[in-house]
């Protein structure tokens, strides 16, 4: 395993147990039966916790957080932080995982849940318990305080094992959820004040809605699943038809989820190039395509002629469904050239879109690196060879010039690597398999 990611898991779990200590020593006397309150929420964060919902397959969500901010702000005190840190191991000690997995996500549990205390105290909040009236500025910062560490701590950790910017890690993972987060501000009060208004009773209405939050995140994330099985459903439809471009759309999209990273998109316009590049080819489900794509041999000019039709049919195609019509320009002109020479509508330069641009790069880069009737599949120096021979020519140069001299550029070449941002739960596992193998390449 390598050996930052777990010196930074130790590092937090340091940083866990010194800021409990702090803020013991900060302020060391409690009121036990103010603590009835953070340990009946922290309760339902645990079966928050317990009753995950699936996000994909190797991926789960969980609604924990918030019943963890109710506590706090109910009584912000290392106490309080000591009970939602015994709650979080007991809800690790449920899940199959890793010692050091479980060490570390109890840990920036306990570390966020500190630094939303250190936070709330310090803007001058004071436990809901003792007063109902909002402070708004303490619970605003304590909330988004809590989230940011929460959520940083893990990028943190992503960037250090994968070697990139955690800052850019941490914003493509978190840009999409920023609309929840803003939620749960006003979700955390209702919480807290229901609980001081109604004592045990809230505790039900806190159960009914964690889960319908967890209902709603899980159908809303089922939906997206859905819908992206769907889609690849249909490419690989479409792709039968020619036994050699198996996976083709598959990859071309993972690569070009990497070439979007490498040049500084965000995760909105890395996800609308993700689509486009895995629809690129799906009109050659069109009959005209049909015995040409099973030809063996070489095209004549006439059955290249229609080939060259496959991006205006994929277009049209993608056309017909309106939450897609955003990306039809990127499918129909991905065979544009940058210098104007491709097709179907002869652009050049920027007058190209950009995702066309990317997606012709990713395209060509699955075409060198397959194997075909008539030569092997090029390696990793064959491909950077022939990028920089047409950099300018068919390939964007500025994008073509990002990636050769990106670190990332290898990624196109490791078959593990599936294009995006990983989930902490599977970084251990990526290292340790990539720790017994050579580097790949193609």
């Amino acid at each position: 395993m390598k050996t930052s990611v777990i010196a930074y898991v130790y590092a937090i779990v340091a940083a866990a147990a010194a800021s409990l200590v702090g803020l013991y020593l900060f302020d060391s006397n409690v009121s036990p039966a103010l603590l009835i309150g953070p340990a009946l929420m922290t309760l339902v964060a645990i079966g928050g916790a317990l009753y995950s919902y699936q996000i994909k397959s190797n991926t789960a969500g969980e609604v924990s957080f918030i019943p963890y901010l109710t506590a706090i702000v109910l009584y912000p005190s290392w106490a309080t932080l000591s009970i939602i840190g015994a709650g979080a191991i007991l809800a690790e000690l449920k899940k199959p995982k890793s010692p050091i997995k479980r060490a570390f996500n109890v840990a920036q549990i306990v570390f966020a849940g500190a630094s939303a205390v250190s936070a709330y105290i310090a803007l001058g909040g004071k436990a809901l318990l003792l007063s109902k009236e909002f402070h708004a500025v303490p619970h605003l910062g304590a909330v988004a305080v809590f989230l940011v560490v929460n959520t940083l701590s893990v990028a943190t950790a992503i960037g250090i094992a994968e070697g990139k910017s955690i800052l850019k890690t941490w914003r493509d993972g978190n840009v999409a959820s920023l609309a929840y987060d803003v939620v749960a501000i006003f979700v955390v009060y209702a919480f807290a004040r229901a609980y001081v208004d109604w004592g045990v009773f809230a505790i039900i209405g806190a159960i009914v809605l964690v889960y319908g939050f967890r209902e709603t995140y899980q159908s809303k994330h089922q939906l997206e699943a859905t819908n992206e099985e769907l889609l690849e459903l249909f490419v690989q439809t479409v792709e039968f038809r020619d036994p050699y471009t198996s996976g083709h759309s598959q990859r071309v999209r993972r690569f070009s989820r990497i070439i979007a990273q490498v040049i500084g998109l965000g995760p909105k316009e890395i996800e609308r190039v993700s689509r486009a590049a895995l629809l690129h080819d799906v009109g050659k489900i069109h009959e005209i395509f049909a015995p040409i794509l099973m030809k063996p041999g070489r095209l004549t000019p006439e059955e290249r002629a229609i080939m060259e039709l496959h991006p205006i049919k994929s277009a049209e195609l993608v056309a017909k469904i309106t939450t897609l019509r955003d990306i039809v320009g990127a499918v129909r002109h991905h065979h544009e050239n940058w210098d104007g020479t491709g097709y179907p509508d002869r652009l050049a330069g920027k007058d190209i879109p950009l995702e066309s641009r990317i997606i012709m790069i990713a395209d060509t880069i699955d075409a060198m690196t397959t194997d075909r009737p008539y030569r092997k599949a090029l390696g990793e120096e064959d491909v950077r060879i022939e990028l920089i021979k047409w950099r300018g020519i068919q390939f964007d140069p500025n994008i073509c010039d990002a990636l050769l001299n990106s670190q990332d550029f290898r990624r196109l070449f490791d078959k593990n690597d599936e294009g995006g941002v990983l989930p902490f739960a599977q970084i251990f596992d990526i290292i340790r398999r990539k720790r017994s193998r050579t580097p790949a390449v193609a």
